[in-house]
């Protein structure tokens, strides 16, 4: 074998990261996690190059070790991937034709289409801090200092990010839908004789609404 061959089939160093790593492995193996083999250093820095950005380094060595995956409901992105649905490259540059600034380079995306981003214009060096965008909503929301944070809170970050926001307008589509429910429980009411009525369980009704608020959003102003 050629020192080249050697080279490329050779174990990544060891990284700095491996503790936080190692942590977050083991929190993750309860919910069954799937991981893509490890990307090789050549493929990482192919991938720098055609976004023309620098990766942050924990992010890279991250790679390393699980070529992007599934885990904890949020598809992490790989490098030269054959399934180019979980492909930083490919994801990014059509994100770039449907207007995505080349400075928020998405790594991962959650179960509801949103998307984590590196804001590579901040940070010092090749550390970015981390940004979640709201397809929906289509706001960029600061959510880590950096991918090691990201790794720490990534179990409950969308929970948290949710809950600081407080809660949000429902689409068209939802305020249907809450509309055509709550006529029902009308009919419903109509229809009980007043010794069966029950007072409404409040979680439910949270649960229900699903944290949005029941407003018909074609009335709300736009955002300026």
């Amino acid at each position: 074998m050629s020192d080249e061959g050697a080279t490329a089939d050779a174990a990544p160093a060891p990284s700095p990261h491996d503790e936080l790593f190692a942590a977050f492995e083991e929190a993750a193996r309860e919910g069954d996690p799937e991981w893509n083999p490890p990307a090789d250093g050549a493929a990482l820095d192919a991938a720098e190059r055609a976004l023309g950005v620098r990766l942050p380094a924990a992010y890279k060595a991250f790679l390393q070790r699980h070529n992007g995956g599934l885990v904890f409901d949020t598809t992490l992105y790989g490098v030269g991937c054959e399934d180019e649905g979980s492909d930083l490259v490919v994801l990014n540059e059509r994100g770039r034709e449907e207007g995505l600034p080349a400075h928020l380079v998405g790594f991962a995306a959650t179960l509801t289409g949103d998307v984590y981003c590196f804001n590579t214009d901040e940070g010092e060096g090749d550390d970015h801090p981390v940004s979640l965008i709201d397809i929906e909503e289509g706001q960029v929301i600061p959510a880590c200092e950096n991918f090691a944070e990201w790794l720490e809170r990534l179990p409950v970050l969308e929970q948290q990010l949710a809950e600081a926001r407080g809660p949000q307008p429902m689409t068209v589509e939802e305020w249907e839908e809450f509309l055509r429910r709550e006529r029902a429980k009308l009919r419903k009411l109509s229809q009980t004789p007043a010794r069966e009525l029950r007072m409404p369980d409040p979680e439910q009704v949270r649960a229900d609404l699903g944290g949005k608020i029941p407003v018909d959003p074609r009335h709300l102003k736009p955002r300026s």
